[in-house]
């Protein structure tokens, strides 16, 4: 690989890195009204719409710590947005789910950053938003295999 093309994917995963911190700090002002942070929501997400999940099927699913978002799930369990209910596979590891406050939040939240990303997407072409959906899931799928370490 030719170093300007290293330096042009450094300047790639440095924007990243500004532009998540960047949407957290819109999405936390966005959500503000609700009651809920960033992180809050990105759990209500996970869970909506599908089966019980346990805290570490969370974490590997948000690629951060266990512990992480136990804290999360306690704070939406105290907020009313969420229940666990018994796991048969494991005794010590409930499931977690949404309840219908949890799901009618989370679909007003949906409904507003849709509205919000119809106005955004105009500013874009399809086949700009459609190459960068494409290398983002390609340094992605990369970094999520063995396959980065023989490039070293």
């Amino acid at each position: 690989m030719s170093s300007s093309r290293a330096a042009t994917l450094y300047q790639l995963i440095w924007q990243t890195r500004r532009l998540f911190q960047r949407l957290r700090a819109v999405s936390d002002e966005l959500l503000d009204a609700t009651g809920i942070n960033s992180s809050q929501r990105a759990v209500l997400e996970f869970l909506s719409g599908q089966q019980p999940q346990t805290v570490p099927a969370i974490a590997r699913e948000k690629t951060v710590s266990r512990q992480h978002i136990q804290t999360v799930v306690n704070d939406l369990l105290d907020l009313g947005l969420a229940e666990t209910i018994d796991n048969p596979s494991h005794k010590r590891s409930p499931l977690i789910r949404t309840t219908a406050a949890g799901e009618a939040l989370f679909d007003s939240i949906r409904s507003n950053e849709q509205a919000l990303l119809a106005a955004m997407a105009k500013r874009f072409s399809s086949q700009d938003l459609q190459v960068a959906l494409a290398t983002l899931e390609s340094l992605d799928g990369l970094l999520a295999s063995d396959d980065w370490k023989t490039n070293r």
